[in-house]
């Protein structure tokens, strides 16, 4: 992969000036492993100044260390083009494998590129946890993942969820401290734990229940789960908050919106309707 960026500064570092086009991750990555870059042509070194207008080269090649296997299977795409896909990730699959559930949406997506002749290298930009579906956004490479970091500043993410019982307030934004608990894959509330930022809507109110619409300003585990059994009002489907003997979690990421960082369009996709959602 190549990126090219033109410098906006004058009289300063070639490393100064690079910071200030990519995300720091990034940058670390082109320094640990000694990319070869250019100043208009000629191969450099971070430590020369630049002056504006000047074109910086870097050849960026390194791919994904792959150590899970890949397998086919029909990769549910709602928006691809060159840098991203948009894709539905159904319930029960997981958006990262693990050595107890080595099957993950990260290795579909990895699959549909080869077979689509792409780079092997893409990150899930807002994962998903395993008993939730719903719209997710791929990276098809670091640079474009790095132009949409922090995630939760850049993608605007809404959820439908199923909650038991009726809302006094009908609408308001939650914000909790979330945490770990031990070794446990199940979140706590926690004065010491990261904050996390939730506002809801009901949207409808259906035989004593309600249809709530969740927007996140943060990305916790378990963000929504946690938080509408702190409400008392918790999901439909949810064993570890909730206790409930339903199957599927009434949990849907149905809205996704990003600003394309390469074409500056608004990029916009809506699920019309959640598999679990039947009036």
């Amino acid at each position: 992969m190549k990126l090219e960026f033109i410098v906006n500064n004058d009289g300063i570092r070639l490393s100064e000036e690079l910071k200030t086009h990519v995300s720091r991750k990034l940058y670390k990555h082109i320094k640990g492993y000694n990319c070869p870059i250019y100043l208009n042509g000629e191969e450099t070194k971070t430590f020369v100044l630049v002056k504006k207008g000047d074109i910086i080269t870097i050849h960026y090649n390194k791919e994904n260390e792959i150590n899970w296997e890949l397998y086919e299977s029909k990769l549910d795409v709602r928006y691809e083009d060159d840098n991203y896909l948009v894709v539905f990730k159904r319930s029960g699959l997981l958006s990262i494998p693990t050595k107890g559930n080595p099957k993950s949406l990260y290795q579909e997506a990895l699959y549909y590129l080869k077979e689509n002749n792409n780079e092997l290298n893409v990150s899930i930009l807002n994962r998903l946890d395993k008993d939730t579906e719903g719209l997710v956004l791929i990276a098809k490479n670091t640079y474009a993942a790095s132009l949409l970091q922090p995630t939760h500043e850049h993608i605007t993410r809404k959820y439908l969820a199923y909650c038991h019982g009726i809302f006094d307030k009908k609408e308001d934004k939650i914000i909790l401290n979330i945490k770990k608990d031990g070794d446990n894959y199940k979140r706590i509330i926690a004065s010491d734990g990261k904050e996390s930022i939730t506002n809801y809507k009901v949207l409808k109110e259906i035989d004593g229940n309600s249809l709530v619409e969740f927007i996140l300003e943060t990305g916790r585990t378990h963000q929504i789960r946690l938080t509408s059994s702190y409400l008392n009002h918790p999901l439909f489907g949810d064993v570890i908050y909730g206790n409930d003997d339903i199957d599927k979690l009434h949990l849907t990421s149905y809205y996704l919106s990003f600003i394309n960082p390469f074409t500056k369009e608004e990029i916009k996709i809506v699920e019309d309707k959640p598999t679990w959602l039947s009036y």
